[in-house]
């Protein structure tokens, strides 16, 4: 698996208008979020990780606004691949693949 992802950047008009459409789909400062593609028992659905400024996990508890917050970034963004999960950091207006790493701990060729 390679350690590159894909990045797309937004211009500064473009991030202007996601910050201020993230703001009032969360209700508060938006740092990063994450939209994932996963399937439920009755099929696909968005989920969105997000972070708001003070770096702490803000709740979506209506199903709906997981799902508007992925067509907002997928506006944004239309030429990413989002069959993966993709962060987009709004301070540098960069979305990009997101990656699991491997932790140092698993990756020693020690017993």
């Amino acid at each position: 698996m390679s350690a590159t992802t894909t990045r797309f950047e937004a211009d500064a008009r473009t991030r202007r208008a996601l910050d201020q459409r993230l703001f009032t789909l969360v209700g508060r400062q938006v740092k990063e979020i994450r939209i994932t593609r996963v399937n439920w028992p009755n099929g696909k659905r968005w989920v969105a990780l997000v972070i708001g400024s003070t770096g702490r996990e803000v709740p979506m508890f209506e199903g709906g606004l997981h799902h508007q917050a992925a067509i907002v970034l997928r506006d944004a963004f239309p030429h990413a691949n989002w069959s993966r999960a993709q962060d987009y950091d709004v301070a540098t207006g960069v979305l990009c693949e997101h990656v699991v790493r491997t932790p140092a701990s698993l990756d020693r060729d020690e017993p």
